[in-house]
């Protein structure tokens, strides 16, 4: 089950409500914290996943498309079912792209780049939130790759 439409119905109809019912009996987990991880596990799902080696290949003017926009060039660098298709060199490939294009955007509107110590402070008030972002990237990521191990 290889295709955008399993990967995207086994995730965000198996995985993520499994996934939510063990972050609520398991581990103390906030609503906020239950917005973002779920928030980001369907991005990841429907806009970043491992398959953006094949991004170019969406069609521009759609929804999918236009949210696909920061890995168009990505494409252009990773070749289908290569690195991108790894458990961990994958999500963390596709994190740096996208800090990356954010970085390129604060400098196009700032003319700047923030301080290490602006990153740090944004780090340490943000920690726990950016540490579950991570995770609910990896997940999905590895949901994914599940899939893509069934025939």
């Amino acid at each position: 089950m290889s295709n955008y439409r399993g990967h995207t119905l086994f995730n965000l109809c198996v995985a993520l409500p499994l996934l939510i019912a063990v972050g609520v009996y398991f581990f103390t987990s906030s609503n906020e914290e239950l917005l973002v991880f779920s928030g980001v596990f369907t991005y990841t799902t429907l806009f970043m996943s491992p398959d953006m080696d094949v991004a170019n290949k969406i069609k521009l003017l759609s929804v999918r498309g236009i949210l696909s926009i920061p890995f168009r060039l990505y494409a252009y660098f990773f070749r289908h079912r290569g690195i991108s298709h790894s458990v961990l060199f994958g999500s963390l490939t596709r994190i740096l792209w996208l800090l990356g294009c954010a970085a390129g955007i604060f400098f196009l509107v700032y003319s700047s780049l923030p301080t290490q110590k602006t990153l740090y402070k944004f780090y340490y008030l943000h920690r726990d939130l950016i540490h579950l972002t991570v995770l609910a990237i990896v997940l999905a990521d590895l949901c994914h790759l599940l899939l893509d191990l069934k025939k």
